[in-house]
C-alpha cells in the first residue's frame, strides 16, 4: 500500500496535476481521442512537488534546455541528485512514490502511458513493471515525444493509426530496454498470410472514411497491435498508417479526375480531417496539390 502522505494522481487530468504543479500545461492531448497515452507540454518555474503516486507510467522528455537543471528526486526510498540537460529523459513508473525539486524554469514534454496499454501492446497477461530512469539520453524516446508534440500542435489532424504506431513503438522500446525483468518479444521473418493480408486490405478499402485504430485492425485477425504492425510492414513494405494514407491518396486521384465532388468533400469522404490535411499528404506523395492535379489532367 502507498504511504498515506502520497497524493494519488491521474496524470491525464489537469485538475490532478494542478495539485502538484504551480501552473497548467501550455497544451495537451486532451479531447483528441488518443488511446492509452496522454501528452502534456509544460513550462514550469523553479518548484518542489510533494510526494505523489501516478496511476500512469510517466516519461519526461527535455528537448530544449539551454542550461543544465539541478534536480533532486526521490523514487520510493531512494534519493537521486543530478543535473538534466538537453535531450535527457526521466522515467517514473506507475504506482511508485515520487517527489522532486528543481532550480530553473524549463520546458518539457510529459507522456503518461497507461500500464494496461504497455502490457497489451504484445498481449502480455502479467503485470509489467518499468525501472526508474533518471538523466539518460534516449534518441528514440526523444523523437517519439517530439512527433507526438507536433501532432498535438497540429490540433488533432493526424490519423489514429499514426498515434497508435508511435505509442506502440514507444511501448516495445520500454519493454525491451526499461522493464524490471526480461520480456520475451518474438521476432518474425515472414509477414501475414495471404488470406489475412487480403482480409485487412479489403476491410481498409471498404472503410477508407473511418479513422482506424491499430487495435481495431489487429483484432480483425486476432493479433496484438505490435505483432500486427510488424507483420503488416513485412508484407506490404509500409506501416499500417502509411499504407492507409497511400490508399486514400490513390482514391482521391480517381475522385479528382471525375470532378463530381469538391476537394473538401473528397477529403472528408476519405477520412481526412479537412482539405488541408488531404493537401499535405497528396502533395507529399504525388508532388502537386489536388487542385494542380486536376488542372493537369
Amino acid at each position: 500500500m502507498p504511504p498515506s502522505k502520497s497524493l494519488i494522481i491521474d496524470s491525464t487530468k489537469e485538475d490532478d496535476m494542478l495539485q502538484i504543479y504551480p501552473c497548467s500545461s501550455l497544451f495537451s492531448s486532451n479531447n483528441l481521442g488518443w488511446d492509452g497515452i496522454h501528452l502534456g507540454y509544460y513550462r514550469i518555474p523553479p518548484h518542489s512537488i510533494p510526494q505523489k503516486i501516478s496511476q500512469q507510467h510517466l516519461i519526461l522528455i527535455h528537448p530544449q534546455l539551454p542550461l543544465k537543471i539541478n534536480v533532486e528526486q526521490r523514487f520510493g526510498n531512494r534519493w537521486e541528485k543530478n543535473q538534466i540537460q538537453d535531450g535527457d529523459i526521466i522515467i517514473i513508473p506507475a504506482h511508485i512514490p515520487h517527489q522532486a525539486s528543481w532550480d530553473r524554469e524549463h520546458s518539457y514534454i510529459r507522456l503518461s502511458l497507461e500500464p494496461e496499454k504497455l502490457a497489451h501492446s504484445v498481449s502480455l497477461t502479467d503485470v509489467v513493471e518499468l525501472a526508474t530512469c533518471f538523466q539518460k539520453a534516449d534518441p528514440l524516446i526523444l523523437g517519439i515525444g517530439l512527433a507526438l508534440k507536433t501532432e498535438v500542435e497540429s490540433k488533432g489532424n493526424s490519423d489514429r493509426l499514426y498515434i497508435d504506431s508511435l505509442t506502440n513503438t514507444l511501448s516495445l522500446h520500454l519493454l525491451s530496454h526499461y522493464s524490471t525483468k526480461k520480456v520475451s518479444i518474438p521476432e518474425y521473418t515472414d509477414g501475414l498470410s495471404k488470406y489475412k493480408l487480403r482480409q485487412i486490405v479489403e476491410y481498409i478499402n471498404d472503410n477508407l472514411d473511418r479513422n482506424f485504430s491499430l487495435a481495431e485492425l489487429a483484432a480483425l485477425i486476432n493479433m496484438s497491435p505490435s505483432y500486427f504492425s510488424y507483420l503488416f510492414k513485412l508484407s506490404t513494405g509500409y506501416a499500417p498508417h502509411q499504407y492507409v494514407i497511400r490508399l486514400r491518396v490513390e482514391r482521391a486521384k480517381k475522385l479528382l479526375l471525375q470532378e463530381k465532388l469538391t476537394i473538401a468533400d473528397i477529403a472528408y469522404s476519405l477520412g481526412f480531417a479537412h482539405q488541408s490535411h488531404l493537401n499535405r499528404h497528396f502533395k507529399r506523395l504525388v508532388g502537386v496539390t489536388p487542385k494542380k492535379f486536376q488542372q493537369q489532367k
